[in-house]
């Protein structure tokens, strides 16, 4: 199989230079663009948009093994990663979008109809299209003002002060998996009365 010449990618693929020039990338994509992606012309590659070397959960799994290993793995973890991350930018800089505004633009109630359509799905201001019900049973939040999860007038997003550490979903869970509850409780219990006892002791 032909090597991947990164100065023609590049050469094409204007954005990826971009990125390689200003810094901040996914340290596969500093390895090389043959780290993930094959050479167009490979005949294995037809029909596959991106030209990935394998199927992409295989992939990511491969240098992140530790994301798909646990007992409970979040959906987006088994189907696909680039949902969440874009895969040429580093972690923090490659989220979708940030903070609570990640979770919430699937487990929001008003996706619902979104992905209830049978046309394609667009997340993320369209930076995500997925095929029609690519995700069945979303656990899905009616918030209001930023309150009403896990109970009604619960806050899903707070600042610290000095009373209360912050409240973000990602205080409360895991993004990729558990082992120990399906929730992705960062506790790795399904004891949701120990869970709370961290803030309301």
């Amino acid at each position: 199989m032909a090597a991947v010449d990164d100065k023609l990618c590049v050469g094409c693929h204007e954005p990826a230079k971009s990125l390689l020039t200003n810094g901040n990338v996914h340290p596969a994509m500093a390895m090389g663009c043959g780290t993930c992606h094959t050479d167009h012309t490979q005949a294995a590659t037809k029909g596959n948009p991106h030209y990935l070397t394998a199927d992409i959960s295989v992939l990511c799994t491969t240098c992140h093994a530790e994301a798909a290993t646990k007992e409970f793995v979040h959906e987006p973890v088994k189907k696909d990663c680039t949902l969440c991350h874009n895969p040429h930018l580093a972690l923090k800089a490659g989220l979708r979008a940030q903070g609570n505004a990640l979770c919430l633009e699937c487990h929001l109630d008003a996706s619902k109809s979104k992905f209830e359509t049978d046309g394609p799905v667009k997340l993320f201001n369209g930076q995500v299209t997925l095929p029609p019900r690519y995700f069945q049973n979303l656990q899905l939040l009616a918030l209001s003002n930023d309150r009403g999860h896990p109970v009604s007038n619960h806050p899903v997003l707070r600042s610290q002060d000095a009373n209360w550490p912050e409240v973000t979903c990602m205080a409360c869970h895991k993004p990729h998996g558990a082992d120990k509850s399906p929730s992705f409780l960062v506790h790795e219990s399904d004891d949701t009365y120990s869970m709370c006892q961290r803030c309301h002791k």
